[in-house]
């Protein structure tokens, strides 16, 4: 496919074009790729819907238009763009802009004033679907409360039966929920609680793209050479990024606005999380490719000394965890998750994909870790010193970007802009 077969024909802005592209995916998707089963709407169980489709690699069907972008930008250096340099534009924006406006006005109108929802960043409270209480947040996938959260883990990790004095049908509410066991269970499956939540994470395991490689000529290396392979090498990863991100459970449930503005926000520390965990097996190497590997001799020579020590700080902090795939999988879905964009559209839809994805790394290490019962903390403690990572790493690029000596794609430029 040619890759002005993907433009659209109007001068819209980058965001736009963007937006058509995703639902062109997703539709591309949704035909090819099986179907999905779902939960019903008022579920937010919803998240974790599974499907039977191929790992979306560089190379799958599940890529769809990305893998024909890539085949055809990756050629030359006038791809046409596909993201917005500083966040959404257009309506989205304005709007965004609007309510910040309207919060600044109300407070200094009335510094006590707590009905600015954007300024507070505050979301309505949930109510838990079992038994009415306060939820504390998503816990095996529905909103509940930390006595309804206990009771269910304790039941199906006991493998507890219970039975009902009466007829099965006792009304479950705060201050009956201790009242009949047997009934509160049932009621925990009736609105959507799964017993194995940490399908997400068997998911993401199948999700996760095929090896890359980085293909470079044979040639003598140069700092110059050494940067154009790492930025083409970007490049393509990012087409796979967005493949990839469409297969996290809960990601497409999200409007295409948002789905834009968390890979925006999140493609570099993906991308370097996944350095990270090529390189655990090696001693004080960067696997950038699979054929392309980086040591400390190398990282000088071509000037990427301050990048080799930054992201090895983070390979010797998962090697010390002994990270496994089903960790790093999942870390890197909370890591696309947990945004710091201006720009999401819906608060609550997002939080509760963090949720999902933060409840399912609990689970999976209360079942693989028992002896470490704050191992899910610990790795969570990471991100924190990735995002930090990923800002040099953005840093480092934009500035050589520039200097105009290494030649770049559209895709890796425009999202290299929209995080400076």
């Amino acid at each position: 496919m040619d890759i002005s077969e993907l433009c659209i024909p109007d001068p819209l802005s980058y965001h736009n074009q963007l937006l058509n592209r995703m639902a062109a995916e997703e539709r591309h998707m949704t035909s090819s790729c099986g179907s999905y089963i779902k939960t019903e709407p008022s579920s937010p169980s919803s998240l974790v819907d599974t499907a039977s489709h191929p790992s979306p690699g560089a190379h799958s069907d599940a890529s769809g238009g990305y893998a024909s972008a890539i085949n055809s930008h990756s050629n030359g250096l006038d791809s046409p763009p596909m993201f917005t340099a500083g966040g959404p534009l257009g309506a989205a924006g304005s709007a965004c802009r609007k309510r910040y406006e309207d919060c600044s006005s109300t407070l200094l109108d009335d510094p006590g004033s707590i009905k600015c929802e954007y300024m507070l960043n505050s979301i309505p409270k949930r109510l838990c679907l079992v038994c009415g209480d306060i939820a504390s947040g998503y816990h095996y996938g529905v909103a509940s409360c930390e006595a309804c959260k206990a009771f269910f883990k304790r039941t199906i990790q006991g493998n507890i039966e219970y039975s009902c004095p009466a007829t099965n049908e006792c009304e479950i509410t705060k201050r009956r929920r201790k009242s009949c066991q047997a009934c509160r269970f049932m009621k925990c499956l009736k609105v959507g609680m799964l017993k194995e939540v940490t399908k997400i994470v068997s998911h993401l395991l199948v999700a996760e793209p095929e090896k890359i490689y980085a293909m470079r000529p044979s040639m003598p290396e140069s700092d110059i050479k050494a940067l154009t392979t790492l930025c083409d090498l970007a490049d393509r990863e990012l087409v796979v990024i967005i493949g990839w991100a469409k297969h996290i459970p809960g990601f497409s449930s999200l409007s295409l606005g948002d789905q834009m503005s968390l890979l925006q926000s999140a493609w570099m520390e993906i991308l370097i999380l996944s350095i990270v965990f090529r390189s655990l097996p090696y001693e004080d190497e960067l696997v950038y490719a699979e054929d392309y590997v980086m040591d400390e001799e190398h990282s000088r020579l071509t000037g990427l000394m301050d990048l080799y020590v930054s992201i090895l700080q983070l390979v010797r902090r998962y090697k010390k965890l002994k990270v496994e795939k089903e960790e790093f999988v999942t870390l890197k879905a909370i890591a696309l998750a947990n945004s710091d964009s201006m720009h999401i559209e819906d608060v609550e839809s997002v939080q509760k994909l963090q949720d999902a994805l933060h409840e399912a790394l609990q689970d999976y290490e209360s079942c693989q870790h028992t002896e470490d019962p704050r191992r899910a903390g610990k790795l969570l403690m990471t991100l924190p010193l990735l995002r930090q990572t990923a800002t040099k790493a953005i840093q480092h690029f934009y500035s050589i970007k520039m200097q105009g000596k290494v030649p770049m794609h559209k895709l890796f430029l425009e999202m290299l802009e929209a995080k400076v």
